[in-house]
């Protein structure tokens, strides 16, 4: 259990900066809209929803302003603190509750919840999908909506862009198992094909559709450079908006979405 711990503890450092890098990004603004274009269509007032690594709390926030009522989970403390921060000030915190929860060792997740939006790669910090597969069973209502988005085991953009650099990162996705340096941490990470997503899930899940998300955009790494060249950017926006349901690119792309529902 010490282990499983010091996973989502490596991210306590990054929470008071994680907004300025990526949520409040323009890319990251962009990328994060598109999801929820997919996801609102399942998304009704009256909800119980779970944000599951909910990081700074932005698709929580989003949840409770439609009229969800959300339960807000990550393993980070820092994060969920944020997150409660958050909510407070934007008068929600009636609706959005925190729950400390590790993805390598999910147990109750609590529930039952109407709808599931893990967002932007806090799947991939989970080494294996099956327990978390089996507290989400439990805790999803029959009918119940389930939204993935994962980095991918391909990324287009990473492997020309490094491949060109003759660098090891250009096809540090392609075994499936790579790491990450976290702060003083280096932890592992996982890389899951829109394949490994609807296999997980089956048979408690059907998958409903597959989606891109960064095939044009890309990781968040180059986001800094990429705003400095906003015609750039916004022609890079445009062609991502032409694929979005194009699911034959999710395994190009940076990240992609399965939406699935509990039979």
């Amino acid at each position: 259990m010490a282990e499983a711990l010091l996973q989502p503890a490596a991210f306590d450092r990054f929470a008071d900066d994680y907004d300025a890098g990526f949520a409040h990004s323009i890319p990251g603004r962009w990328l994060r809209h598109a999801v929820w274009r997919q996801v609102g269509a399942h998304l009704r007032p009256g909800m119980r929803a779970l944000d599951l690594g909910c990081g700074t709390g932005e698709d929580a926030l989003w949840l409770a302003h439609a009229g969800a009522q959300v339960t807000a989970a990550d393993g980070s403390p820092a994060m969920l603190r944020v997150t409660a921060d958050k909510a407070a000030r934007l008068g929600m915190a009636d609706r959005v509750a925190i729950r400390q929860v590790d993805l390598n060792a999910p147990g109750d997740l609590g529930g039952p919840y109407d709808l599931v939006l893990s967002n932007f790669g806090a799947l991939n910090c989970a080494m294996e999908l099956t327990p978390l597969v089996q507290a989400l069973r439990r805790a999803v209502a029959p009918g119940g909506v389930v939204a993935v988005v994962v980095m991918g085991r391909f990324c287009a953009w990473e492997t020309l862009w490094h491949g060109a650099r003759f660098s090891r990162t250009a096809v540090r996705r392609w075994s499936g198992r790579s790491s990450a340096r976290i702060g003083d941490a280096t932890i592992p990470i996982r890389y899951w094909t829109p394949g490994d997503i609807a296999r997980a899930f089956t048979p408690a899940f059907e998958a409903l559709s597959v989606h891109p998300v960064g095939v044009f955009l890309p990781p968040s790494d180059f986001f800094a450079s990429l705003v400095r060249h906003p015609r750039r950017l916004t022609r890079l926006m445009r062609w991502e908006m032409r694929v979005g349901d194009r699911a034959a690119l999710a395994g190009l792309a940076d990240h992609h979405l399965t939406l699935l529902r509990h039979v």
